[in-house]
């Protein structure tokens, strides 16, 4: 090892000691979301909208005599049930 090599060495570590601080804080800040209520607003009838905090969450429309069928927060259907329970289990 060169003289001043253990500088660049601790710099390195603390650089890297950063980026997983970093990564924790977003991990925390995922699972703080994710357990997060999940609030429902009817939006006229038939149609259910979650938000979880201030961010949209899902959707589900009542399928008139067919069930329900559930959007989630990126605009894709994942699927649709029986009952609004189940619906709404699918996005919390």
């Amino acid at each position: 090892m060169h003289e001043g090599d253990g500088d660049r060495m601790t710099s390195v570590i603390e650089k890297r000691g950063v980026v997983r601080t970093d990564s924790a804080r977003t991990i925390q800040r995922q699972e703080a979301q994710r357990s997060a209520e999940i609030a429902w607003t009817e939006m006229g009838h038939g149609v259910w909208v979650a938000k979880r905090g201030s961010d949209f969450a899902g959707l589900i429309e009542e399928l008139w005599g067919a069930g329900y069928r559930v959007t989630d927060r990126t605009g894709a259907i994942v699927g649709e049930f029986a009952t609004l329970q189940s619906a709404r289990r699918r996005i919390e």
